[in-house]
């Protein structure tokens, strides 16, 4: 494909501020992309007015569903979108200059289904940390993230980071598109989408050169990263992307489980290094407040395994809704 045209998608809740500086990055791109549009979910009219006010050349669309939609936001974008390829930004990542120009650098190759880029957090040595585990799907069903890093070439990966993707658009298209159902923090949508894309004999490139700059904006649907609510929905979607992505009795989600389980151990260990007062790997001693209410570590093992066992129940559900739209499944 030469030079494909792109179409930028923004999914968005309730963060009128971050959608503006994002489309103000994007404005300010050395090639500008086809279009534009912005997926709003917000139960408030703060982020229509921001685009129609000062962004008229940006598509404007609703997603009523409310909080918790991710991917039914990202549907919502592909359905719209008119462009070669799709590019999914967050609302608080912000683009480089040349982003766009090294995204869609990959697609000369037809065999290439779908591109990410680098994601800065700002956080010191990211870019050197984990540079063989870029975008990986590991035997054991669990995914590695590392997308801040820099591994100073493009290289194929597993899967790739929601704040930062691009997929041919015909691609998505015939597989149906993309899949809902991933609720609560929306984890594992975005992996749904990639793995689905490998499994069609397509190529995922990581291109460390399409950088966004990565602001964490706070989470406007509850809770906060990695809260017990958060550790509920990290496991409870991946043992429905597993499930629905390879099937309820492949090993893969065999073996997640099993080291799902297994890493419950960490938390014990905490709580009985805590109850002690044994120091931390940093020699810090634990006060006696901390000794006194060790035992609320608990809980967020208990998140994870309510987590697990709600996946599989979830799982048959979104597997009955895939065929009944007709998405094949395993």
């Amino acid at each position: 494909m030469v030079n494909p045209t792109v179409s930028v998608v923004i999914i968005t809740y309730a963060r009128p501020h971050f959608v503006g500086e994002c489309l103000r990055h994007l404005a300010a791109l050395r090639t500008a992309p086809h279009e534009v549009l912005v997926v709003d979910a917000s139960p408030d009219p703060r982020t229509r007015t921001l685009v129609s006010e000062d962004f008229p050349d940006v598509r404007y669309l609703r997603n009523d569903l409310g909080p918790g939609t991710m991917p039914e936001s990202r549907q919502i974008g592909l359905v719209n979108a008119t462009g070669d390829v799709v590019a999914f930004i967050d609302d608080d990542a912000y683009v480089d200059p040349d982003w766009l120009d090294e995204l869609v650098r990959p697609y000369a190759d037809p065999s290439v289904g779908g591109v990410g880029g680098r994601a800065s957090n700002g956080i010191d040595g990211e870019e050197s940390r984990g540079l063989d585990l870029i975008g990986r799907f590991l035997p054991d069903g669990r995914l590695t993230g590392y997308f801040g890093a820099d591994p100073g070439r493009s290289i194929d990966v597993d899967h790739l980071l929601g704040a930062n993707m691009s997929f041919r658009r015909s691609t998505l298209l015939a597989l149906g598109g993309i899949r809902g159902n991933y609720p609560g923090t929306c984890l594992c949508e975005e992996s749904d989408i990639s793995l689905r894309v490998r499994q069609s004999g397509h190529r995922l490139v990581f291109m460390p050169t399409a950088v966004v700059r990565h602001v964490a904006a706070p989470y406007q649907t509850g809770g906060q990263r990695f809260d017990r609510r958060y550790l509920y929905y990290a496991r409870r979607n991946h043992v429905v992307l597993l499930a629905r992505v390879f099937g309820f009795r492949a090993p893969v989600l065999r073996r997640y489980v099993l080291t799902a389980l297994r890493e419950q151990r960490d938390y014990l260990r905490t709580t009985y290094r805590l109850v002690r007062g044994r120091p931390d790997h940093e020699g810090v001693v634990p006060s006696r407040r901390r000794r006194l209410t060790a035992p609320v570590v608990l809980t967020r093992s208990l998140a994870e395994i309510i987590g697990l066992g709600a996946g599989f129940p979830a799982a048959l559900v979104a597997r009955r809704r895939d065929r009944a739209e007709g998405v094949s499944t395993p």
